[in-house]
């Protein structure tokens, strides 16, 4: 082999290594991004119809002065698009005034709600391209503030518009979640422009509710002071009457002389003595919950919560509820129901405050009567029977449960509950049913 062939052999070996090399180099920096705050900036700027037309200007801006002075004419016609762009809708939008209302205060989880956004416009010309977005989105998810809500027709010049539209929460919550915002990019959609409506009024909307069980008995025997025996359907005082038998009644209730008479079970059905105190503690941290959104662990703890003591509230005991350093005293009634359906309603996402130093305040101490039910998750190690006179009563959701498939929780995986446990609810699915007949008085009557 000559020595010019070696040269040129040596000289294809060193193209190829160089080549590799900067190959892998280039694949590294096409797939991982090192600036990722100064990415965000460049993809805001430029990902959009202004960015493109910004760029087309500047390019064509760039040909006039150094090709020919012809192309300054696609310079200023792209300028002059980008400037109607802007000025118009921005004119449009200050002689434009905007409130949303709904027909109610109150709903739940999935009732539909009649919206009302009413919009006036005070300009010679009429509004066109208008839409209301932000405040009627998920709670929970990233775009809130952006989602459109709803997309009103055209406003005509010096008139006043009412637009109506039907708007089902998915998640509990005060809504508007945040101040709605009339958008236009009337005419060219090159640029947005944004101007905050009024809140004529808000709809608190209440985490959904399941039938639940009677009132789970305390082991002690102790009343509620200033309390005599009711004409209301108890356990422990005298026999009111008879009726027909219902599945879960206590076989220790049947009257079997008047069963054999009418040839089916009747039983009997006493007074109550004691009017029933109910404490409930949130466990609201969300450092113990999983999932995201509508359904994960922690909104079916708040949903539990509600269904305790809106059941528990009708069935006529005292019910009272904890969390987060907030406190609600045990109380009945339809205005105590009210009360703490939207004090759930209105709990924040972040609320860190360990189960132990909950348990530990003044407003969790049990103070010799009633039932404490306590709501937490397996990922708190702290779940164990801490009172001696079977006054707690523990509901456990397994949080891994409570994950999607398509969701990534780099949280440690739970583990069994240490201790007995009242209610165990591994999924959602399982929710209705353990509510309803989860415990023994649901099972088998008082």
């Amino acid at each position: 082999m000559s020595h010019a062939e070696i040269t040129k052999d040596s000289g294809k070996r060193l193209i190829t290594v160089w080549f590799r090399r900067w190959h892998c180099w280039f694949r590294v920096l096409a797939t991982y991004d090192c600036f990722p705050e100064f990415s965000a900036k460049v993809r805001r700027l430029v990902y959009n119809p202004l960015g493109v037309l910004l760029v087309a200007a500047l390019v064509a801006l760039a040909c006039g002065l150094l090709l020919h002075p012809r192309v300054l004419a696609l310079c200023g016609g792209l300028l002059a698009i980008i400037g109607t762009g802007i000025c118009w809708p921005w004119l449009t939008l200050r002689g434009v005034r905007g409130s949303v209302a709904f027909d109610r205060d109150r709903a739940a989880e999935g009732d539909t709600v009649a919206a009302t956004v009413t919009v006036s416009n005070h300009l010679p010309w009429p509004a066109w391209g208008l839409s209301l977005r932000g405040g009627y989105g998920d709670a929970a998810a990233p775009d809130r503030n952006r989602a459109i809500a709803a997309r009103l027709t055209t406003v005509g010049a010096r008139q006043r518009s009412v637009h109506r539209w039907q708007f089902t929460p998915r998640r509990r919550g005060e809504y508007p979640l945040c101040v709605p915002l009339l958008v236009t990019g009337f005419p060219f959609g090159v640029w947005e422009s944004k101007r905050g409506v009024s809140v004529e009024q808000r709809l608190v909307v209440w985490p959904r509710t399941f039938p639940v069980g009677p009132v789970p008995v305390s082991d002690g025997d102790e009343m509620v002071e200033g309390n005599v025996a009711r004409n209301k359907v108890g356990s422990a005082g005298d026999v009111l009457g008879v009726r027909p038998y219902r599945r879960g009644d206590s076989p220790r209730r049947i009257h079997w002389p008047q069963s054999a008479r009418h040839d089916r079970l009747i039983v009997c059905e006493l007074q109550t003595t004691a009017l029933p105190v109910i404490q409930i503690v949130l466990d609201a941290d969300p450092l113990v919950h999983s999932g995201r959104g509508p359904n994960g662990s922690r909104e079916w703890a708040i949903r539990i919560a509600a269904s305790f003591a809106k059941g528990w509230l009708e069935a006529g005991a005292q019910v009272g509820i904890v969390y987060g350093g907030v406190a609600i005293s045990p109380a009945s009634g339809a205005a105590q129901m009210r009360r703490i359906l939207d004090a759930l309603a209105r709990l924040p996402d972040e609320c860190p405050m360990p189960l132990v130093d909950l348990l530990a305040s003044p407003p969790c101490r049990i103070s010799g009567w009633g039932v404490q039910v306590v709501i937490t998750t397996d990922r708190r190690t702290q779940i164990r029977r801490r009172d001696t006179d079977g006054r707690q009563r523990w509901v456990v959701l397994c949080a891994t449960g409570f994950v999607d498939a398509f969701e990534d929780d780099a949280r440690p995986a739970s583990t069994r509950p240490t201790g007995q446990c009242w209610l165990l609810i591994e999924a959602p699915s399982r929710v209705p049913h353990l509510l309803r007949y989860g415990w023994s008085e649901a099972r088998h009557g008082s």
